[in-house]
């Protein structure tokens, strides 16, 4: 397994300060995604929280120590974010998501997967439907079609299932670049909860 300091610091990571930190971070169940979504990092937020789970296997679900998942990512790979968001719904050991500032793109899909979402006054989210370029024969190009057809309709019910939007309204902001602070994301039940407002910064540690 990489080890997720050296990803979040980088290799020539200096400050033993820093490194501390994070690895307390880590003793706590605490995740730092703050960086591009790709298969660089991806492999390392799943391995923890599927050794979480097999540390947990034992612990009835409501006693468990939450997981908790730090985010501030402009996005990334659809595919990488695509498969940490199941993780993260497969998951037993129940999940917070918090938003820090920008969340974004594949970030958001991962974010919306945590069981419950909180997030600070300032943060971003943003919905977009992605970009697709291709240059391909016709008959690739008619199966990619299809292919990415699916995944967007599967994207509309995945969105639908964890927010309170409706198919009209996610409808007509498909094709926009759908930006929200937090309080039109907690109108729209993109985060449950705001800090400083609903609850204070306490909740990122409680286990309530």
């Amino acid at each position: 397994m990489a080890d997720l300091v050296s990803t979040i610091m980088g290799s020539d990571a200096q400050s033993s300060t820093w490194e501390e930190l994070y690895r307390e971070y880590l003793d706590n169940r605490m995740l730092v995604l703050n960086a591009n979504i790709d298969e660089n990092v991806i492999e390392d937020y799943i391995m923890y929280i599927i050794k979480w789970n097999k540390d947990d296997i034992d612990i009835p679900i409501d006693k468990r120590r939450k997981i908790r998942l730090l985010i501030t990512s402009p996005g990334g790979n659809a595919f990488n974010g695509n498969i940490l968001a199941d993780v993260i719904m497969q998951s037993k050991t129940p999940i917070m998501g918090v938003g820090l500032d920008l969340v974004a793109s594949a970030a958001y899909q991962v974010f919306l997967a945590c069981d419950e979402r909180v997030a600070f006054q300032g943060s971003v989210f943003l919905q977009h439907e992605g970009d697709l370029s291709m240059e391909n024969s016709r008959s690739k190009f008619k199966q990619t079609v299809e292919f990415f057809d699916g995944m967007e309709e599967r994207a509309k019910e995945y969105v639908l299932s964890r927010t309170s939007m409706t198919s009209e309204f996610y409808d007509d902001i498909y094709e926009q670049e759908y930006w929200m602070d937090a309080h039109k994301a907690k109108q729209l039940g993109v985060i449950h909860r705001i800090i400083g407002e609903d609850c204070d910064i306490d909740v990122i540690f409680s286990e309530e």
